[in-house]
């Protein structure tokens, strides 16, 4: 990938030059969606803004995974573990289509570190223990000696048996674009926002930029919500001058190779500072990821170092198999929104923080967050801005927006 914002998609927009709303949502990645659905099944007209395309941004480059965080159990925090196995569970009820179970693999070097895994990861898959469409075929627990060997992944490495505990891949783009479809939002995708309009403390009107032609639209609502991932303060220093530093930004790489004969199930490895190091079969590829830094900006390159990084960790790990020789078909590197405070990245809670602005009373913030639990915050969200809890949240399925099941392996 080469550029966060690709060039337009041919084709003109038919809206009108002036839109007026109740609620209107800029940024359209798995927030900004999961709102535009939210508001919709509790009745309430949104528009949804995005300089891109729907589930263009970050939304398309996380790990893929809709889980509790087994991270989690290595650095105590419960909570935010438990409401993520809560929400990985809704997922697979009103994305099943999106969903797929997996038993992920979780290799250990010594007996006390096998037997450490075996009972966090038994407190794991308790506290998950409801997961719908479970397959029976999958098994969890101690993974028999004979087939952890007869992985390409156990020859000549440090490791001497694994743990198997549950966890859930999605699709991320295409789920962030079946909410989105979910709604009844009127949608403003490639659509610049340059300058606002306000009177007697509140947002009024948005002034927005078709990038398909240049066609210049007016977007007037009631409300607003900024849910715009790692570009929060860059944008908010552009429209209103603010310097107040909400995020901090973490990136995190992935690499696709070519699938590797004997690799099935999903890896999972501890790496120092609590990192997890992923290698998982998917889509007929090996993905592989991921390293982590801190950094300035919500997209940005990857570096050499990051690769180099990687392929040492692969290497220390993994050596039986040839990972410089093996094609990379593809790699992508995502930025981590984290809410600010000190410390290293690593350490920082993935915790999201819902921020009524100081100066505009009609809006507010999205800050931080995880695919996992964009629902469950947008439904808590919604209900803030409507005073209407909604249980059927937990419960619609979501209708596909290409109208296709994907292919699922």
């Amino acid at each position: 990938m080469s550029d966060a914002w690709p060039t337009p998609p041919e084709g003109l927009c038919t809206l009108p030059a002036v839109i007026e709303t109740e609620v209107a949502i800029l940024g359209a990645g798995i927030h900004g969606a999961a709102l535009a659905r939210e508001l919709t099944l509790r009745g309430v007209a949104c528009a949804l803004v995005d300089k891109g395309e729907v589930g263009g941004g970050t939304s398309q480059w996380s790990s893929q995974l809709l889980h509790g965080g087994i991270r989690y159990m290595l650095t105590g925090d419960i909570t935010q573990m438990r409401e993520g196995l809560i929400e990985r569970a809704t997922w697979a009820r009103i994305a099943p289509r999106r969903c797929r179970w997996e038993a992920f693999w979780m290799p250990h070097r010594f007996l006390v570190e096998g037997l450490a895994h075996r009972f966090g990861i038994g407190l794991y898959d308790h506290w998950g223990a409801d997961r719908p469409g479970w397959p029976p075929e999958l098994k969890l627990g101690r993974v028999p000696r004979a087939t952890f060997e007869a992985d390409p992944r156990a020859v000549g490495g440090p490791f001497r048996g694994a743990t198997a505990y549950a966890d859930l891949m999605t699709w991320d783009r295409e789920l962030t674009k079946d909410l989105a479809a979910s709604s009844g939002a009127v949608l403003l995708d490639v659509h610049e926002p340059e300058t606002f309009e306000d009177a007697g403390g509140n947002l009024t009107t948005l002034h927005l930029r078709d990038r398909r032609d240049g066609t210049l639209r007016r977007l007037k609502a009631q409300r607003w919500v900024f849910a715009l991932g790692p570009w929060t303060d860059k944008a908010m220093a552009r429209w209103f001058g603010e310097t107040r530093k909400r995020l901090r930004l973490s990136s995190g790489i992935h690499l696709w190779f070519d699938a590797v004969a004997g690799c099935e199930r999903p890896w999972a490895i501890r790496r120092p500072k609590g990192r997890i190091l992923f290698v998982i079969p998917r889509d007929g590829l090996l993905q592989v990821g991921t390293t982590e830094r801190e950094v300035e900006e919500g997209w940005v390159p990857i570096v050499e170092a990051e690769r180099e990084e990687l392929f040492q960790a692969l290497e220390a790990n993994l050596p039986a198999i040839p990972w410089r020789r093996l094609p990379v078909r593809s790699e992508e590197l995502g930025v981590r929104p984290l809410v600010a405070s000190s410390g290293d990245t690593t350490h920082l809670s993935r915790e999201a923080v819902l921020e009524r602005h100081g100066r505009f009373q009609n809006l507010s913030l999205v800050l931080g967050g995880k695919l996992t639990t964009a629902r469950a915050l947008m439904d808590r969200l919604a209900t803030e801005l409507t005073g209407r809890p909604c249980a059927a949240s937990k419960t619609e399925p979501l209708r596909l927006w290409d109208g296709q099941n994907p292919e699922i392996r």
